[in-house]
């Protein structure tokens, strides 16, 4: 499924500047960021990364596994 960009863009003022501040603040923060060189040192790489470990850390599952292991 694909997101509808006529629903993600608005066309009023304050929502054109908060998506500008958006994507700012993104790429400060994927520039910031460190990641292990095996990984790549390129935005996408970066994103990718961030990406895959929010993905790993984040779900139920592995919480579920840390603490019943642990």
């Amino acid at each position: 499924m694909h997101l509808k960009l006529d629903r993600l863009i608005t066309k009023n003022c304050n929502g054109i500047e908060i998506q500008i501040y958006a994507c700012l603040i993104g790429y400060v923060l994927l520039q910031l960021v460190e990641i292990p060189k095996d990984f790549g040192n390129k935005l996408l790489d970066k994103l990718r990364y961030l990406q895959a470990f929010m993905c790993e850390n984040i779900s139920y599952v592995h919480w579920f596994k840390k603490i019943v292991c642990c």
